[in-house]
């Protein structure tokens, strides 16, 4: 029976040196994933600084482009011209060149239709002796 104790206490020790060697183990895995991630956030902070550092000029840049555009002083008669052909085909001013339009469409049609009919027999003039 003794033997078999000795057996048990054995096994046993050895569970636990192998269940503190996993959970040890695993210690190490996460002490690693911690390093790990520590140097990434540390890399990604230094990505991050570079890119503000580069981006300071771009902005100042773009505003003073941006600020020249809004300053420019511009005509307004392009724009006047358009917004009147735009509320002209709204307000009826288009409705004299679209009545001239209609009406030229109007004389086509009967041209056309006077071709497309058939031409008119001609008959010959009888002639009379006169001698």
């Amino acid at each position: 029976m003794s033997n078999l104790l000795d057996q048990a206490k054995t096994i046993l020790t050895i569970a636990k040196d192998t269940a503190k060697t996993s959970v040890t183990a695993g210690f190490g895995v996460y002490g690693t994933i911690l390093d790990e991630a520590s140097k990434s956030s540390d890399k990604a902070t230094q990505i991050f600084e570079s890119l503000v550092e580069r981006g300071a000029p771009v902005e100042s840049k773009l505003k003073e482009q941006t600020s020249a555009i809004f300053t420019k002083k511009t005509t307004s008669e392009p724009v006047k011209t358009k917004l009147q052909s735009i509320t002209g085909r709204f307000t009826g001013a288009q409705d004299s060149k679209l009545s001239e339009l209609e009406s030229k469409i109007d004389q086509l049609t009967v041209l056309i239709s006077e071709l497309n009919t058939a031409p008119k027999k001609v008959t010959k003039a009888k002639v009379t002796a006169e001698a």
